[in-house]
């Protein structure tokens, strides 16, 4: 089964845990990229907006071909309590043709797992993930 794992990552936290997964399964990384790149606590804000608004954001083009992939893994950083805005937006850019997609929230909450958030993005996107798992990363 061709696997890949899809990431966002603004400080690099999300992207180790995600080459991590996809080594141990043999995976392809897709990195997220947005096309807008804030430096310092000026990107907290952003992506706290966007995320908490649900609004979407214009990503840089894939390197990756997706048409033969049978399993994505999505590494879905937590932002202001919601899936964060380039995950968010690759996903619904791509929601016609997926399927067999788990996805992990990566957050520091130690006590929230962050399923409602998942749960939310399933309602809007009309599609239920076929894993949900959380991780938190310091």
């Amino acid at each position: 089964m061709k696997t890949c794992v899809v990431v966002y990552s603004n400080a690099g936290k999300a992207f180790a845990y995600a080459q991590e997964i996809a080594q141990n399964k043999q995976a392809e990384v897709l990195r997220i990229q947005s096309r807008i790149d804030f430096k310092g606590f000026m990107r907290y804000v952003y992506w706290g907006y966007k995320a908490s608004l649900k609004r979407s954001v214009s990503l840089k083009p894939e390197t990756i071909d997706l048409s033969d992939i049978e399993q994505l893994i999505v590494v879905a950083p937590i932002h202001a309590g919601r899936i964060c805005a380039p995950i968010r937006s690759w996903l619904f850019t791509h929601r016609s043709y997926l399927k067999n997609v788990s996805i992990i929230t990566t957050h520091l909450d130690k006590e929230n797992t962050y399923r409602d958030a998942v749960e939310a993005l399933e309602k809007e996107m009309m599609f239920k993930f076929t894993e949900i798992q959380s991780k938190v990363i310091d």
